[in-house]
C-alpha cells in the first residue's frame, strides 16, 4: 500500500483519483525537490554537494516502449524502493531539473504504486503554463457533459 512521504506524493496520489486536483499537483511539482540518479557523480554515499557552474552530469536513464526516460523520485524513500544499492543522486526543484534537462522524458517513482510518466511534450506544456489552459478546457467540457 502506497503511503505518501510528503505533500507532493499526497497530491500525486489524489490527482490520480480526482482530475480536479491535477492543476494543484502540477503547481506543487514545479516547486518540489525531486531526485534523479547520477551514478557517475563524485560524491560519497550520504553526503551532499552543490553542482559547480556549468558542471555536466550524467543522469541514469531507462528504455521503455521505444523512448528514453529519466527515473525521477519524489522522496528519498522512493529511490531506495527503486535501487537497492546506494546510488548518487541529484536533488533540485523539478522546474530546475526540467530546465537543465530539456526535451527529457521523466518517469516519476517507477515501480511504485504511485508513479507518473511525464513525456517531454507534457513537461513543455507545464513549463510554459499552457497545460493549465488545457486542463481548464477539459474540466469545462467534463462539466458541460453532465
Amino acid at each position: 500500500m502506497f503511503e505518501p512521504e510528503n505533500s507532493l506524493e499526497a497530491l500525486m496520489q489524489a490527482a490520480g483519483r480526482d482530475p480536479a486536483i491535477i492543476p494543484r499537483f502540477y503547481r506543487a511539482l514545479l516547486e518540489a525537490e525531486i531526485y534523479v540518479l547520477t551514478p557517475e557523480a563524485r560524491i560519497e554515499p550520504g553526503q551532499r554537494r552543490s553542482l559547480a557552474r556549468q558542471e555536466r552530469i550524467n543522469v541514469a536513464s531507462v528504455e521503455f516502449q521505444g523512448l528514453t526516460w529519466l527515473p525521477a523520485f519524489t522522496s528519498r524513500k522512493r529511490i531506495s524502493d527503486y535501487v537497492k544499492a546506494p546510488e548518487a543522486c541529484l536533488g533540485a526543484t523539478a522546474r530546475d531539473l526540467f530546465t537543465m534537462l530539456p526535451d527529457a522524458n521523466f518517469w516519476f517513482n517507477p515501480l511504485s504504486e504511485c508513479q507518473k510518466p511525464m513525456p517531454a511534450s507534457e513537461i513543455l506544456l507545464l513549463m510554459n503554463g499552457t497545460i493549465f489552459d488545457k486542463l481548464q478546457a477539459a474540466d469545462a467540457a467534463r462539466h458541460a457533459g453532465r
